[in-house]
């Protein structure tokens, strides 16, 4: 199960949760995300000490022509469109979004936790100070558009949408801490203090909750929830006709 479904999951009412669990066990995920290009500059441009633009300016400018390109196919083309926005965007929200005064490196792939019998998938995109001997953190730069606050026209609409990304996001930070924790030292000593969600949408760095502590709990509980009923998640009659 991936963090973010799992996050998801947790902020769900009983119906929604059900089609989480469903998809996470009968979708087959992309190979390759349609953001792996931009997501790839961003990360080597935040995890570079100068924060060089040449970076990112290179893969803009390579993205732009394939996404004029009428000898690949549409999907492709539409794929490095988006890869443009998110590389404008992030351009018009840096500051907002708070990394560039971090001391920021790649993480490494640390592979999936076991959380009460379930196998959870956490993939920050940064790691955040550490040593065996320093404190540490993670973060991840959260790009996915949905659900997108600026597709609403209602105010009302607009802060549900927001705070349905800053509750996924406080639990990606709870999912971040116990991914460092697993590693039993290695990366040094986890501070939850160090663990952020940098939302692109929101332009918004969401770092632990006041009831972070109490999230944890909930995170081990879902877990416990999920490993009791999975046995008992079946396909829907859609999924037979495809």
């Amino acid at each position: 199960m991936s963090a973010s479904a799992l996050a998801e999951y947790l902020i769900m009412r009983p119906d929604a949760q059900q089609n989480v669990l469903h998809d996470c066990k009968f979708s087959r995920p992309p190979i390759v995300t349609a953001n792996g290009e931009a997501m790839r500059a961003l990360r080597t441009y935040n995890a570079d000490p100068r924060r060089s633009p040449e970076i990112l300016i290179r893969v803009k400018e390579a993205l732009t022509i394939k996404g004029e390109d009428r000898t690949i196919k549409p999907k492709s083309r539409e794929d490095a469109r988006r890869g443009v926005e998110i590389i404008d965007l992030f351009g018009l929200r840096e500051n907002a979004l708070g990394m560039r005064r971090m001391a920021l490196s790649a993480m490494p792939n640390l592979g999936t936790i076991n959380i009460e019998g379930v196998e959870v998938s956490i993939r920050p995109d940064f790691l955040v100070g550490g040593g065996k001997k320093e404190r540490v953190g993670a973060g991840i730069l959260r790009v996915a558009k949905a659900p997108d606050p600026d597709a609403c026209k209602l105010p009302s609409t607009k802060e549900k949408r927001g705070e349905h990304r800053r509750e996924m996001a406080r639990y990606l930070v709870a999912l971040m801490q116990m991914l460092v924790e697993a590693q039993n030292g290695e990366l040094g000593t986890p501070d939850r203090d160090l663990f952020f969600v940098s939302d692109l949408r929101l332009g918004e760095l969401i770092g632990p909750a006041p009831d972070h502590t109490a999230r944890l709990r909930a995170v081990r509980a879902a877990c416990r929830q999920v490993r009791e009923i999975w046995p008992s998640i079946q396909a829907k009659p859609a999924l037979y006709r495809k």
